[in-house]
């Protein structure tokens, strides 16, 4: 007994491949955008960790290394209080570029999908996609420019 299945029209499969390679850009990007958020917070808590152990002299008095070995440890606690402060940032931008990149793609995919299936942007659901994709671009935009400004306050 012969299947017979519908075949995916030329435009609507090249429209989803374009999706699917969007999608895997920005998780790439994003994990690029990590991965050096997280060397660079490792190297800044190395160095100052080091830095404070530096000025210890080896005299082998537990009364000289002691002031140090608090100091450390209060640096060492404000490091970790300045990385969360980082990653909630850094977390909040990589929101807004998620977001504003899942609406470029989906909205691509429909204007792809539409011109090769023939009327597809007059559904409902290309209606709906086209709605929220206008409201995930604000929403963007707002988280852009609150990030921005919270960024101009710290500096």
């Amino acid at each position: 007994m012969k299947k017979t299945t519908a075949s995916t029209p030329l435009g609507l499969a090249g429209a989803n491949a374009a999706y699917c390679q969007r999608m895997a850009e920005l998780a790439q990007e994003s994990q690029q955008r990590w991965a050096e958020l997280g060397r660079r917070l490792a190297d800044e808590n190395a160095a100052r960790y080091l830095s404070t152990l530096a000025p210890l002299k080896q005299s082998g008095n537990w009364q000289d290394i002691a002031p140090a070995l608090g100091e450390a440890t209060r640096k060492q606690w404000q490091s970790q209080l300045e990385a969360s402060q980082a990653i909630t940032h850094a977390l909040l931008e990589e929101q807004a570029a998620l977001a504003a990149g899942i609406s470029e793609a989906m909205t691509g995919w429909l204007k792809q999908a539409a011109a090769g299936g023939g009327g597809l942007d007059a559904t409902p659901m290309a209606q709906i996609w086209t709605t929220l994709s206008n409201q995930m671009a604000s929403a963007c935009s707002a988280m852009r420019e609150a990030s921005q400004s919270g960024t101009r306050r710290e500096g």
